[in-house]
């Protein structure tokens, strides 16, 4: 047990190597995918690669319901060193982990999972590997863009969704993690750091300059490029989605206040 309030999301202050992880995936044979078990969950193709599994069996990416065997590293996990960086980078127990790629086109329909929030004492933490900036994931309604290297939680005891209406298979590397100590320690430290687009917001209330330029771009889609654009130039890295949230904010609290 914490004390901790955790976010139902949050970014975790972990990035990994994209690249290295995308060269990976791209030498997994086709064999390698299993169709994933809740068939009832999802339209189109959705199937992982087990690196961690029950008993190390590879192809097995199902869990053992009655907790007899235990989780070990697969065969494959051993001839992938940049996976296996990622999973060394978490100090702490790590039950199932897995590719899984919701394929071009496919959709996983709202749903909910069990005991994976912080407050159970496991979580199910998310690197994205591939992925596209049309990809849609909803979690309680509301979007939440991840983007490759990546380190996100999500509590999925939350309704959640996601759609890939691209033409390009979305991975994520999705590991089961016991909460101890150490990952305890990683959630404080990444409520006590504001991202980026936080950073970024601040840094427009200290400077005249870049309040004029944003007062200045009356058009949605050119003001949203050049926040993007101000915010990287200043080490600050965020979406279209985040800028347009902002702005859907700003919207509701003026009508609430004047209308």
């Amino acid at each position: 047990m914490t004390s901790l309030s955790v976010p139902e999301r949050l970014r975790l202050p972990l990035r990994f190597d994209a690249a290295r992880l995308q060269e990976e995936l791209a030498r997994l044979p086709p064999e390698a995918w299993v169709p994933h078990f809740n068939k009832r969950e999802y339209e189109g193709e959705w199937s992982g690669v087990p690196l961690r599994s029950i008993g190390g069996e590879e192809g097995r990416i199902y869990p053992d319901p009655t907790g007899r065997e235990r989780y070990a590293d697969t065969p494959l996990l051993a001839r992938h060193p940049a996976f296996r960086e990622v999973l060394a980078a978490f100090r702490c127990p790590i039950g199932s982990a897995r590719l899984l790629k919701l394929a071009a086109g496919a959709r996983i329909r709202e749903h909910t999972d069990y005991n994976l929030g912080f407050e159970d004492g496991e979580v199910r933490l998310h690197v994205p590997i591939a992925t596209h900036p049309d990809v849609a994931f909803f979690l309680s309604g509301q979007r939440v863009v991840m983007r490759p290297g990546e380190c996100w939680y999500l509590d999925f005891n939350r309704p959640h969704r996601v759609e890939n209406p691209t033409d390009v298979d979305r991975v994520h590397l999705v590991m089961d993690c016991v909460v101890d100590d150490w990952l305890r320690a990683l959630f404080a430290e990444a409520m006590a750091l504001p991202d980026d687009f936080e950073r970024f917001r601040q840094l427009v209330l200290e400077e005249p300059f870049l309040q004029e330029a944003l007062e200045a771009t009356a058009d949605t889609r050119a003001f949203t490029a050049l926040a993007r654009k101000l915010g990287a130039e200043r080490g600050c890295h965020f979406t279209d989605e985040d800028v347009r949230e902002a702005l859907r904010d700003a919207r509701r609290t003026w009508r609430e206040r004047w209308v």
